[in-house]
């Protein structure tokens, strides 16, 4: 989205290695302040279980921004819904999230951006949707052979954050709720998971999880 391209548009001017360094390292940041804003006292094991793990690395070996977009969870509610359309597979949830008396403000801002930027470079929606979407059917698409038999999942886990007030079971839903998702795309519900679990429960998800990276990586 223009947005995004906007934000992202100062990397441009740097030496690509240190644009994709900077955002590496605000992506390692941001993934701990999570962490923090869902579990202030995480102790010394999460942290690591959270940089260390399958998703994190994806997105530091590929450059991604899945962790930079699910920050903005720190934004007043009324900006979810840009923050969800960013990229919807990471963050689609957060709709369901915003407060009800925030949803005219919300409504709103993400009408006054899309005019805007409608205005300013012609219909990018179109354009946009009519790229064709070759990692939709690519082998890293996690849903490849399973959509959209995992929607029902994300829905239970978006009525449950919606009963809940959690925003971290909107997250954990979103990747649910796409045709596509790779590793990158369960930052949000990984870290949300160890702020859940206890770090020794949270150890042993990490360890099955980069075993079956393993015998993925030895078989596929």
């Amino acid at each position: 989205p223009p947005w995004l391209a906007a934000l992202l548009a100062p990397l441009g001017i740097l030496p690509f290695k240190l644009g994709w360094a900077l955002i590496c390292v605000a992506s390692l940041g941001a993934a701990l302040l999570l962490l923090h804003r869902w579990q202030p006292r995480a102790g010394m094991v999460k942290p690591i279980l959270v940089l260390l793990s399958p998703p994190m690395i994806y997105i530091l070996m590929h450059g991604q921004i899945d962790v930079l977009v699910i920050s903005g969870v720190w934004l007043p509610s009324q900006y979810w819904a840009v923050v969800a359309l960013t990229k919807p597979q990471v963050a689609i949830g957060l709709i369901a999230g915003i407060q009800r008396q925030q949803w005219l403000k919300a409504g709103l801002v993400t009408a006054i951006l899309l005019i805007v930027s409608l205005l300013a470079l012609g219909n990018w929606i179109e354009a946009f949707l009519s790229q064709p979407a070759p990692f939709v059917k690519a082998d890293h698409n996690l849903w490849r052979s399973l959509w959209p038999f995992q929607v029902p999942a994300g829905v239970a886990l978006i009525v449950l954050g919606i009963s809940r007030k959690d925003e971290r079971l909107l997250l954990s839903g979103s990747p649910l709720l796409s045709p596509y998702a790779a590793i990158s795309t369960l930052i949000g519900p990984w870290i949300g998971a160890v702020a859940y679990l206890s770090s020794q429960h949270a150890t042993l998800v990490f360890l099955s999880w980069w075993g079956a990276v393993f015998y993925r990586s030895l078989t596929g």
